[in-house]
């Protein structure tokens, strides 16, 4: 069973994430993340993936 949550892991590591892109950019160093919109896709688009063939094999759960 896969179960997808938003709670306050997933807000905390939002956060983090914002945190770490301000103080990266501000010291002019590179992301740890792809700085381009097409990996940020491939991502998300792996993730959609995974989900759809949770939901097709009855093993997805949100809430």
């Amino acid at each position: 069973m896969v179960e997808i949550t938003l709670g306050a892991t997933e807000l905390q590591a939002a956060a983090v994430g914002l945190v770490t892109g301000v103080l990266y950019t501000s010291v002019r160093a590179p992301i740890p993340a792809p700085n381009v919109l097409g990996g940020i896709f491939a991502i998300v688009g792996t993730f959609i993936g995974f989900v759809f063939v949770a939901a097709v094999r009855g093993q997805l759960h949100i809430g």
